[in-house]
Order: structure tokens, then C-alpha cells, then sequence
């Protein structure tokens, strides 16, 4: 009798086990799936920039970041990582763990010219995947107003450099960046040359010029703008295919006898290589929500500066049209260099 009733004792308990093992079978069934890059952010993001403060990469990097942290509920940080034309900033990002905490505000120099210009990548263009592109900004062709006499125009400076070639100098960012590369584009529409003094970001260039220690520049409006107001330098021409409204008497190179000239600086955001496609989506979609704001579009119109949303695919056509004019561009005037 007792050992019917242990028996039945036992099946019980088994059958009481088997549907507890089925019920909590369901429960793990019914629950989602987690995709890959849901939870993400969970920690500090770092941005980082190419540059050194107080250029025009800087003041659009440094107001994303704060849009950023408040969308992505993280810390952002800028950190600028100066030299080579972006290079070093580059290459830490492309060796980075490719998991969305480490992201590159690019430049045209790091993104498109860098690998046409230089025998010491410390990085491969493919190392970094697009997220999206960021914003554009316009270049004004600027002298010290000591020279306004010397240089009341292009013409003039155009002029000038036929006389001389090679006297007249002028001061950029750095190797193959946007200041550089609109001088280059100059010399080669006027058939003229200039002799290049690269500085390390737009606010050193500046003390070049505002010193007398080279004749002309290409800045972005925004960083030039306080000194043009100030009377320290003259701006003679705009360098995209439309004039400025914050500087609307100034001609475009187009208007002053170029009409195939049009440079602009540009700026994206990417990650690093086998960064998983959700977590680059996320980044996307957040910058666009971003760049939609009123109060972001308001902000960087003051500072001449255009949003320009896209997909992370839109960016990565335009970057490879970008590759192909500069490549071409470096390769007919010879312009590269190890250094």
C-alpha cells in the first residue's frame, strides 16, 4: 500500500515538474528578442575631432555633442586629437573596439583627402564606416587690411602671383585641409602658384595672417567673421557657388572670373569598421532628429554653417564623388607628400 502510494506520489511531483519546465519554456518563448544594439548607449560617448579649439570643426562638434547626450541619454565628449590633417584622430577611431563609443567628427581632409596626400596613413579609408553627414560651411578668400592696398582683389592677387610665382603665400589649416585645398583650386583655375605655409588648425593660421607672416587665406566665415568685423582683415571672395548673407557684398570666385570654382568644408560623423549596423542606424537617426531642430537650424545659421541630414549611404556617395575631384585634383598638381 505504501509503495502505491509513494508511486503515485512520485508521478505526481514528475508531472507537477514537467509543467512548471513547460510553463517557463513558454514564458522564455513569449519574451522578445533582444536585437543587437538595443540597449546601446550605456556609457560615456566620445567624439572625437581632428583639430585643435577654436576652428569651425570644433564649434559645430562641441553644440552636437550636447544635443547628442540629451537624445542618446550618455555623456558626449569632444576630444580633440590634433595633427596631421585629422590623421591621428582618424586612425584612433578606426582602431577602436567597433562598438558606437568612440566616434570621429571628420572633415573633408581626414574622410576624402588624406589618402591621396600622404605615405603615412595610420589608417585605411575603409577602416571607417559613414554615419552621416553633418553639415556644411562656407570658405572666404581673406588678407590682413594692412595689405588692402596691395590686394584690393583677386584680380589683384591673381595678378600678382602671375608676376611672381611662387611670392605670394598663404596660410591653411593644415595638409589637404579645406583651406588648403580651396588655395590649390585657385592656383589651378588662375594657372598661377602660390607657396603654402600649413599651420595646425584654423586658429594658429590666423595669427599667421593677422601677423603679417603670410599674404592671403582661406577661412570659414564663422572664424573669420570676428576679425572681418573688427577691421583686421579683408575678405575678397566667397568660395561656394552662392554668396553669403553674412557677408552679402562679397562676390563669389565664381562671379570674380572662375566660374567652375566651388569649394566648401564638410563634415560627417563615422564609426569604426564592423561597427554592428543597428548601433549605426541608432547614430543616424538621432542625428537627423537632431539636425531637423529648429533651434539647431537657427543656431548654425548664425554661425554660416548649413545642416545637411542624410542616410549613412547618402554620405558615403558623397564622399566617394568627393574622392574622386580631390584625387584628381592632387594628382594633376602633384601635391602629395610623407609628411
Amino acid at each position: 500500500m505504501k509503495s502505491n502510494k509513494f508511486s503515485l506520489r512520485r508521478r505526481a511531483l514528475s508531472g507537477a515538474i514537467s509543467l512548471a519546465l513547460l510553463a517557463t519554456s513558454g514564458m522564455l518563448i513569449s519574451q522578445p528578442v533582444q536585437a543587437e544594439g538595443d540597449d546601446y548607449p550605456t556609457r560615456t560617448i566620445s567624439l572625437v575631432l581632428g583639430y585643435p579649439a577654436g576652428g569651425i570643426n570644433d564649434v559645430i562638434a562641441r553644440r552636437l555633442a550636447v544635443d547628442l547626450a540629451e537624445e542618446l541619454g550618455v555623456a558626449v565628449i569632444v576630444e580633440n586629437k590634433a595633427g596631421a590633417n585629422g590623421a591621428i584622430a582618424a586612425g584612433s577611431v578606426a582602431r577602436s573596439k567597433p562598438d558606437g563609443y568612440n566616434i570621429m567628427f571628420g572633415a573633408i581632409g581626414q574622410v576624402s583627402v588624406n589618402q591621396f596626400l600622404r605615405d603615412d596613413m595610420p589608417y585605411e579609408p575603409e577602416d571607417l564606416l559613414p554615419v552621416g553627414k553633418v553639415a556644411e560651411a562656407n570658405n572666404v578668400l581673406v588678407i590682413n587690411a594692412a595689405n588692402v592696398d596691395k590686394f584690393p582683389d583677386v584680380a589683384a592677387v591673381v595678378k600678382a602671383a602671375k608676376a611672381d610665382p611662387g611670392a605670394i603665400t598663404y596660410a591653411s589649416f593644415g595638409i589637404g585641409s579645406s583651406s588648403h585645398l580651396s588655395a590649390e583650386m585657385l592656383a589651378k583655375e588662375a594657372n598661377i602658384k602660390f607657396l603654402h605655409v600649413p599651420y595646425k588648425g584654423s586658429s594658429p593660421a590666423m595669427v599667421g595672417l593677422l601677423g603679417g607672416d603670410v599674404d592671403i587665406m582661406f577661412d570659414s566665415i564663422n572664424t573669420a567673421l570676428p576679425h572681418i568685423k573688427s577691421g583686421k582683415i579683408i575678405p575678397l571672395a566667397i568660395t561656394k557657388d552662392t554668396r553669403s548673407a553674412a557677408l552679402p557684398d562679397v562676390p563669389t570666385l565664381a562671379e570674380s572670373g572662375y566660374p567652375d570654382y566651388k569649394v566648401s568644408s564638410w563634415f560627417g560623423l563615422h564609426v569604426a569598421k564592423g561597427t554592428p549596423r543597428p548601433i549605426i542606424d541608432k547614430l543616424n537617426a538621432v542625428l537627423r532628429k537632431i539636425q531637423a531642430k529648429p533651434e539647431i537650424i537657427e543656431y548654425f545659421s548664425r554661425q554660416n554653417v548649413d545642416m545637411t541630414p542624410s542616410t549613412p549611404e547618402e554620405y558615403g556617395a558623397f564622399v566617394e564623388t568627393e574622392n574622386a575631384r580631390w584625387g584628381a585634383l592632387i594628382k594633376e598638381l602633384n601635391l602629395k607628400t610623407s609628411n
